[in-house]
């Protein structure tokens, strides 16, 4: 890989990133098995989204249903960002963009574990909030390393 008129490089700890690939894989299953199992727990056919708002209110397996779904669904609401974020400072600072996936990884494990509990309110607690702090990781070092390139190259 180059840049106009500069060698550019992968840092050799570059191979780490398949960390956090792993690790976003891992949740998507995570995530995708409870679905199905909640589906299948409240009886919602496919191609049926979510249950409707009656349906979740008469039946708590509905609406558990409808908490798993809308869990896996901000996550992958989440991914587009995360993943490009993630792609562009590991070209840099692997070991940093590697550690704030996984921060931002275990916080959705958790917010998942909490929303499928039926009870929205709990979707952030335990680490779930811990998200936030991952997700900066890959931000504010994104913005410096993406500030700092193009000065150094058009700029400077």
């Amino acid at each position: 890989m180059s840049i106009p008129n500069t060698p550019f490089t992968l840092p050799a700890t570059f191979p780490v990133m398949g960390v956090g690939v792993v690790a976003l894989l891992f949740l998507n299953v995570f995530q995708i098995t409870n679905v199905v199992g909640k589906r299948k727990e409240a009886g919602v056919k496919y191609p049926t989204l979510y249950a409707t708002a009656e349906e979740a209110k008469a039946d708590p397996k509905k609406n558990v249903f409808n908490c798993a779904q809308r869990a896996h669904a901000n996550t992958l609401e989440y991914l587009p960002t995360i993943l490009s974020l993630y792609a562009f400072l590991g070209c840099f600072h692997p070991q940093l963009a590697t550690g704030s996936v996984l921060v931002w990884v275990l916080s959705r494990f958790s917010y998942t574990i909490n929303y499928s509990t039926g009870i929205p309110a709990k979707r952030n607690g335990g680490l779930g909030r811990v998200g936030n702090l991952g997700l900066a990781g890959l931000i504010f070092p994104t913005i410096y390393v993406a500030a700092t390139e193009v000065y150094r190259l058009y700029l400077a």
